[in-house]
């Protein structure tokens, strides 16, 4: 009953709605009619010629809106124009984006996927395989907004913004001329503006190393990645070393130093070189470095040079305060090279002995950087290069030490909360580990642990492979560190025998 009483109802309701669309239609249609039967042929050809006049109004009032506005500008308007793919491109966008148009209703949007990944909050997701995100970059021509009690805006170029989207290592911030503009006739305002964006891109900044490379076409530095800050603490190799690094980089920062060299008519310059094998954490202790003392690093790949002017012109761009990484610098070609008759010649790089010296200490080469050079071969190197002066540092990474050893065991295995993600306890369930190792239990098992590893025997990169297997139970690690060893030292044996046998064919 109650059924059928709805049913009834509602074909009520949809019969009522039905007439009164049906009502409106006639009322609209004859209204039309009505107006239509008024017009007269003198009344249709006046609204013909309203219509074809109404396009060449729109266009006239368009065009004098832009002299007046061009004029309203250049007499009332302030402005500063900031190139792009300029860091401080960025730096302003990155403030705009996150201040101005967030809030707004954009309606306008490009949609790409996603080049970099920024969860990082669960990292078992990371390895698996799925759809990647979809970025979606806002578009806009001219914002207006009030920053303070002075009403900016800000400009940038959607033609140039198309173009920066066809290099895939662009994220949609920084790749287009910006005009940075403010009523009134100075331009102090709109500078203390972009130092605001600057003190904004810092703090953004305050807990990351940004690595700079080269862009596709060799043409700018661009931002590579942008990684969290890595204590010095986590790359093992001689402890008195390491002091002795981290006190000679720190008091060349000092501003009395620059001042004493300056005064004495000495570049301001430093040179470091990273050597030993593979996998001692060259890499790693430049990256760290950066983060120590809160400075960019700019990577620079010698065998990628592809001649003294391309290097001559990296090295002009970058901006002093920094760290230069210049990798596998063994692979400076040079002429006693071809003498001594070196097999490997054919893998060198384009960039010549000469033109590295002249970008590190020639006569216009810039100060006020620390030049790390690394390589895993330094009896190669030619000894003008690694002359006092140019090298002033020569820190040898080598293979792990009990000691380090024992220091990687406890990082490994001390509980801590980093980034907020969730710990293992011993049973491997996450939490937050109600029940951690004891410290003077885990020190016992560090010693243990270290016992088994031969000295000087693998590099930091193999053990920590081993540790990766097993970071959910300290125990278990002590438990199988005997049999990984006896593993890789076969391993090791075993590429032994094989260079053995190369080197008896070669000869």
């Amino acid at each position: 009953m109650a059924t059928s009483i709805h049913n009834t109802w509602l074909i009520g309701r949809q019969n009522l709605f039905g007439s009164r669309v049906q009502d409106l239609g006639l009322l609209l249609k004859d209204a039309l009619e009505r107006w239509a039967g008024g017009l007269d042929i003198a009344s249709l050809g006046s609204i013909a010629t309203c219509l074809g006049v109404a396009p060449a109004a729109c266009r006239f009032l368009r065009s004098a809106w832009g002299e007046a506005y061009g004029w309203i500008r250049q007499l009332f308007v302030a402005s500063v124009v900031v190139p792009g793919r300029d860091p401080l491109n960025r730096n302003v966008m990155s403030w705009v984006m996150a201040n101005v148009v967030q809030h707004r209703s954009i309606r306008s949007f490009t949609a790409r996927t996603q080049i970099r990944s920024g969860d990082l909050a669960d990292r078992a997701a990371l390895l698996k395989k799925k759809r990647r995100e979809v970025q979606y970059l806002p578009h806009f021509e001219t914002t207006w907004f009030w920053y303070g009690s002075r009403l900016y805006f800000v400009t940038r170029s959607l033609d140039c913004f198309h173009a920066s989207m066809a290099d895939p290592s662009y994220d949609g911030i920084g790749g287009e001329e910006l005009t940075l503009g403010c009523l009134g006739w100075s331009t102090g305002p709109i500078k203390k503006f972009i130092q605001t964006c600057q003190e904004y891109a810092d703090r953004q900044t305050e807990f990351f190393v940004i690595i700079y490379a080269r862009d596709r076409y060799g043409m700018t530095w661009q931002p590579k990645a942008r990684k969290p800050i890595r204590r010095v603490e986590t790359v093992h190799f001689d402890d008195d070393v390491k002091q002795a690094l981290l006190s000679d980089i720190r008091k060349y920062l000092d501003p009395n130093t620059k001042r004493l060299y300056q005064s004495r008519s000495m570049p301001y310059r430093r040179g470091y070189l990273f050597f030993g094998p593979p996998g001692t954490g060259k890499s790693s202790l430049s990256c760290a470095l950066a983060g120590e003392f809160g400075l960019d690093l700019y990577e620079v790949k010698i065998p990628c040079v592809s001649t003294d002017q391309d290097l001559e012109q990296m090295f002009q761009e970058i901006p002093p305060q920094c760290i230069v990484l210049l990798e596998d610098v063994d692979a400076i070609w040079t002429d006693r090279d071809s003498e001594k008759g070196e097999k490997d010649a054919a893998v060198r790089s384009n960039c010549t002995l000469s033109g590295l010296l002249n970008v590190l200490d020639g006569v216009g080469s810039a100060e006020g950087r620390i030049v790390i050079m690394t390589t895993n071969k330094p009896e190669r190197l030619d000894s003008a290069l690694v002359r006092p002066g140019r090298v002033d540092m020569k820190v040898m990474l080598g293979n792990i030490s009990r000691r380090s050893a024992e220091q990687m065991f406890l990082r490994m295995f001390t509980p801590e909360v980093v980034m907020g993600l969730p710990l293992l306890d011993e049973k491997g369930l996450k939490g937050e580990c109600t029940s951690p190792l004891d410290p003077g239990l885990l020190r016992e098992l560090a010693l243990e642990f270290s016992a088994k590893v031969p000295e000087d025997t693998f590099t930091p990169s193999q053990l920590q492979g081993f540790f990766q297997l097993y970071l959910d139970s300290a125990t278990e690690a002590v438990a199988n560190i005997s049999g990984w060893v006896e593993t890789e030292l076969s391993k090791l044996s075993l590429d032994d025998d094989i260079s053995v046998v190369s080197e008896d064919r070669t000869n």
